[in-house]
């Protein structure tokens, strides 16, 4: 998550944290320069104003003492109606030229300036001199982290203003008692400790969204990286950590460094947070303590949080355009990494899972409205979707001018606003191609194709082998045009080979000649285009579960205690549907039926059990008096929790979910933390807390999308990564 979501996502003191042709190419270039200008005009990046700040917090007195020299470049000047500043701030003395002046309070209840009288266009800076104090919520005590950005108004800023963002720069003197330590952007020029108290000195000439200020009682390790000094602020003497994040940390900058750019600030630092966050910050990221200890997140989100000092934090997200920073650090971090591992598909199979469970037609909007992650559907919008069409624009491309124009629109937007606009001008600056229909489909439009596979046959002719493939979409909305891969195995041939259909129709019929013999076809076999699953291709997986808009639930009617049965009830209601509240049904009248869209089951000794128990054997799951067998592994029924997600009676339209707890204590954990798990079929849970212990998926199929020819075993090859 960029600091520029975050602005959208949180408020507070956590507001922190995304033509036909034209073959005559000086018309193109002329129309590319026009079209650049109309930009510019509506949406323009002015000169940073710059702040020289000295700050000295006051744990004994939860206030701040602030001095502010303020220089804001004549051309700036102009766009700028007012200054704000936070409401509580108690003025001392504000100057401006050399004359004292005062601020009045604004309808948005802050304290504004009026700078009206200054708007003129002048080659001379205007220069203020800010001194107030704040009251803050800064303790001695380790409790509560300290954090304050532009949302809190501790500086003076200036009015929002729809047609230009003002961005900063600054120099900043920070004092404080000995035993904290504060973090900001940029470089850290001292960092001494006289009398008992602490003084830290940041500065960041290049141009910023905000100035950041966190602080807490950090040890502090330090490293280098060539150039570029290295940091990790902890809650604890934990040096062992430190060196594993700095070890991560050089080897995500060489690998965006070479991909990209040179990493773009003189520092990265790792700042460790006691409430649960993950935010990314320009030149530091803020990751929650149970975060930071979990081994996977730094093959995870710490890159993720690393590439956005590049995009979102080194290219900034143009107000008015969808966030596009979200989807492609996805793209190239959590994706790219699952790629290089060869699990690529996998990673993109996932993706889509989650855009067909939580996304409806009722729900669904466009990646140009996607601002920020606030729900499960956002989530698989602007992350999901987004990394698709990432993907899909690279299959449109081609690798090598894929990540040229990457690196052409940061090099052409460095420290600037921009939107899909821009990524459109590189894409097409590089490609030498119109790819606006590309954008207006992906960006603009909502919705996905769902594609099927109608027709199969081959022929010979002339000593070639024919394959002729009909391919339908076969959603509501009219075609959209795409890329479509397939791979066809061949007769006497070990691998398959891989191709790509042009597809532009709802209905379309494609042929494709071979030296020999066809064997098998898959449409889409590495999940590479953004499209809505076919049931039949989607193993029964918890998100579906979450995800389905009528729920039902089946409460035990035998259960051991009524404490583990007030638990059951518990979780019963914690999922209800917004739209619809789950229908709680007590007794066993009839299961001969399929029931309808998701159920919920609850208890070891559900009468549902002996069903769901017949279609878990199928999966070589074993029940025993004391507890089962997951992938030959045996977990006992005491002190452990299980959650399985199967088909509901072989039908792909319904699922059942089956949970079985030890105790009630372990229940407000499975509340909590199920929803994170969704592309799972199966879990166990471990203690009160509860632990996972054990997880996995059930096989998926591509029913629908393939047709055998003649039988046999045909193995798909992972897809190597184009970056090794």
């Amino acid at each position: 998550m960029s600091i520029s979501e975050k602005a959208s996502h949180n408020k507070g003191l956590k507001t922190k944290k995304s033509f036909k042709t034209i073959r005559n190419q000086k018309f193109y270039f002329i129309l590319l320069f026009l079209y650049l200008a109309s930009i510019s005009s509506t949406f323009a990046s002015t000169l940073p104003i710059d702040h020289a700040l000295t700050v000295s917090l006051k744990p004994s007195q939860s206030i701040g003492i602030f001095h502010d020299i303020v220089t804001i470049p004549g051309s700036t000047i102009q766009h700028i109606k007012s200054l704000q500043l936070n409401k509580n701030a108690k003025i001392k003395k504000i100057m401006l030229n050399g004359k004292q002046v005062t601020m009045d309070k604004s309808n948005n209840d802050t304290l504004k300036l009026d700078l009206q009288n200054f708007k003129k266009k002048s080659a001379t800076p205007l220069r203020l001199v800010f001194d107030y104090t704040l009251p803050l919520q800064i303790t001695n005590k380790k409790i509560e982290p300290f954090f304050i950005s532009s949302a809190d108004n501790f500086y003076p800023r200036p009015t929002k203003n729809g047609k230009n963002n003002f961005r900063v720069t600054f120099h900043i003197k920070v004092k404080t008692p000995k035993k904290l330590n504060v973090v900001s952007q940029g470089e850290k020029l001292t960092d001494f400790v006289k009398n008992g108290n602490r003084t830290v000195v940041w500065r960041e000439n290049k141009p910023q969204e905000e100035i950041i200020l966190i602080a807490d009682h950090y040890q502090v390790f330090t490293a280098r990286h060539q150039a570029i000094s290295l940091y990790a602020y902890l809650l604890h003497n934990d040096k062992a950590l430190a060196e594993k994040y700095f070890t991560a940390t050089r080897s995500y900058i060489d690998l965006y460094s070479k991909l990209i750019a040179p990493y773009p600030y003189k520092k990265f630092a790792l700042v460790e947070n006691s409430k649960q966050t993950g935010y990314g910050m320009p030149s530091f990221t803020l990751l929650g303590s149970r975060i930071i200890r979990f081994p996977f997140i730094l093959q995870t989100s710490y890159p993720h949080e690393v590439l956005h000092n590049w995009f979102g934090n080194g290219v900034y997200i143009r107000p008015d355009s969808g966030n596009w920073a979200e989807g492609l650090t996805t793209y190239l971090a959590d994706h790219l990494l699952s790629e290089q591992r060869g699990t690529g598909g996998q990673y993109r199979l996932q993706e889509l899972m989650k855009y067909s469970n939580y996304v409806t037609e009722k729900n669904d909007f466009s990646l140009k409205n996607f601002k920020g992650r606030d729900s499960m559907v956002s989530q698989a919008i602007g992350y999901g979707k987004s990394l698709m069409v990432f993907h899909m624009l690279r299959l449109e491309i081609g690798d090598t001018q894929f990540f040229k124009a990457l690196r052409d629109f940061y090099n052409s937007n460095q420290f600037e606003y921009a939107g899909y606009k821009e990524i459109q001008t590189s894409f097409e600056r590089v490609s030498k191609r119109s790819l606006g229909w590309f954008f207006n489909q992906w960006i603009s439009r909502k919705g996905a194709p769902k594609i099927k596979l109608f027709t199969a046959s081959e022929s010979e002719s002339g000593g070639n082998h024919l394959l002729k493939l009909g391919i339908r979409q076969i959603q509501s909305d009219p075609a959209f045009k795409f890329k479509l891969p397939i791979v066809v195995w061949l007769k006497g041939l070990e691998s398959p080979s891989y191709k790509i259909l042009d597809i532009t129709k709802k209905e379309q019929a494609s042929l494709i000649s071979f030296s020999s013999k066809p064997l098998k076809v898959i449409l889409d076999p590495y999940h590479e285009v953004f499209r809505r699953l076919n049931p039949e291709e989607t193993p029964p997986n918890l998100g579906a579960a979450y995800g389905s808009e009528i729920q039902k639930t089946i409460l035990p009617t035998d259960e051991i205690s009524t404490e583990i049965l007030n638990g059951y009830k518990e979780f019963s209601q914690s999922i209800k549907n917004t739209s619809n509240a789950p229908n709680v049904i007590r007794k066993n009248d009839s299961f001969t039926k399929p029931l309808t869209k998701n159920l919920w089951v609850f208890g070891k000794n559900n009468p549902l059990s002996k069903t769901i128990k017949t279609q878990l054997n199928q999966y070589g799951i074993e029940f025993k008096r004391s507890g089962l067998t997951v992938n030959n592994i045996n977990f006992q029924w005491e002190n452990h929790s299980f959650v399985f997600t199967l088909d509901d009676y072989n039908s792909k339209d319904n699922q059942v979910t089956w949970i079985i707890a030890d105790s009630k204590k372990s229940i407000p954990g499975l509340i909590r933390k199920l929803p994170h798990y969704g592309k799972y079929g199966y879990l166990v849970f471990k203690g009160d807390e509860p632990k996972n212990v054990a997880k996995g998926t059930w096989p998926s199929s591509n029913i629908g999308l393939s047709h055998t020819f003649e039988k046999g075993t045909y193995s798909l090859p992972s897809k190597a990564s184009w970056i090794k």
